[in-house]
């Protein structure tokens, strides 16, 4: 389920990135995406059990940075659709992952996870370092204008970011025992966190409108988010958030390079980012191997 999760995160990048770049703003396809994806988990309130979750969430009275979760997924989804025509969904997937790995340690040591805290070890640290040196080796053999400096340190930010997202989503699937309940939480506060940054943009007079594109497969990063969401949700219960990361990281990385080598984009993969993958794989398969029983 982590790997599925993944490879849809690639392809939403991409998705997402095509996106503002047709209509002209980052800020206006996270909220096409995240509003499609709300509008669907709407309806779930047909269901019993979605219901009870959300009961359940009201009567925990959960702090209120524990439902910080979906602001950070609705930033990661208007800075995708920012960074990644500029970097390319392989190298944009790299950086984002490194960032992610590094901090994947932290938050799990400090327990924000539903497992609670999670030691860090020799092996884990090993493996987050090397996934960060991958950004580097997968930068080689770029011309050092096109490098984007500002673009890369953003998109790693975005990666430190993740596994706090991921975290307090899984507190928030664990309160509801229901991931329909807290995909719905998690959507509603995304969605509102756009809609006053669209606001803000618009009365700034920094909000640009190029019209709506007509390819139908543009609309389908909110349900692509579903499934993103959802895997993070159901897998960190079990995984913790940086062995949830990092197994995710597989799917990722190859959707990525795939999207990459396939579809005309202006982003060819070259050797060295094939090589800085595969040294992010092995970093997370070596973090897997270093996992030890959590604390509570």
């Amino acid at each position: 389920m982590s790997l599925l999760g993944g490879a849809c995160s690639a392809a939403q990048a991409l998705v997402n990135g095509r996106l503002g770049d047709t209509i002209g703003s980052p800020v206006t396809a996270a909220l096409v995406s995240n509003g499609l994806a709300t509008v669907v988990l709407l309806a779930t309130l047909t269901l019993p059990a979605v219901r009870m979750g959300l009961w359940r969430v009201a009567a925990a009275r959960l702090p209120w940075w524990q439902y910080l979760g979906g602001a950070l997924g609705a930033m990661t989804v208007a800075g995708t659709a920012l960074a990644a025509p500029v970097l390319g969904v392989a190298l944009f997937t790299v950086v984002q992952v490194s960032g992610a790995s590094v901090s994947g340690v932290v938050t799990d040591r400090v327990g924000l996870g539903p497992m609670g805290r999670v030691p860090v070890t020799a092996v884990r640290m090993v493996s987050a370092l090397v996934a960060v040196g991958a950004v580097t080796v997968a930068q080689f053999g770029r011309p050092i204008g096109h490098l984007a400096v500002g673009t890369l340190l953003f998109v790693l930010a975005l990666g430190l970011c993740r596994p706090l997202q991921v975290a307090l989503n899984g507190r928030i699937t664990a309160t509801a025992s229901n991931v329909g309940s807290a995909s719905l939480v998690n959507a509603v506060i995304g969605t509102g966190a756009l809609v006053v940054a669209l606001v803000a943009f618009q009365l700034t007079g920094n909000l640009r409108f190029g019209g709506w594109p007509s390819g139908w497969w543009l609309y389908l990063g909110g349900f692509l988010a579903l499934i993103v969401t959802g895997a993070n949700m159901v897998s960190v219960q079990s995984l913790g958030v940086l062995r949830t990361g990092l197994t995710a990281l597989g799917g990722q990385i190859t959707g990525g390079l795939v999207i990459d080598a396939v579809i005309p984009h202006g982003h060819r993969p070259t050797l060295w980012l094939y090589l800085g993958a595969s040294l992010t794989i092995a970093a997370a398969l070596a973090a897997g191997a270093g996992r030890q029983a959590p604390r509570r």
